[in-house]
């Protein structure tokens, strides 16, 4: 039963939405966080100006797979190391 949901045509959907939209928020903090030029401001402006670009990415490349699963595995692949890195530089 879970496997004919995490394979669903909506499975599928709901990762290239909710699951791209966490991946970019993600990445924005990372980029915000490693952006080593400038003060605060600067940094957040970078890391800013990447979301729409990463969000509408991860969005397309989600939708174009084939099934749910490999959907949520393309987000996961970016989202994963992404929060990793976001708690190392924020527990320092």
């Amino acid at each position: 039963m879970f496997t004919k949901i995490i394979r669903s045509t909506g499975s599928r959907n709901i990762a290239a939405i909710v699951g791209s939209f966490l991946a970019t928020v993600a990445l924005t903090i990372a980029i915000t966080l490693l952006w080593p030029f400038g003060d605060l401001v600067e940094q957040v402006l970078a890391g800013g100006t990447f979301f729409f670009i990463f969000w509408a990415s991860i969005f397309y490349w989600a939708t174009l797979a084939q099934d749910g699963l490999q959907a949520w595995t393309r987000v996961l692949i970016l989202l994963v190391p992404a929060v990793t890195i976001d708690i190392i530089n924020l527990a320092s």
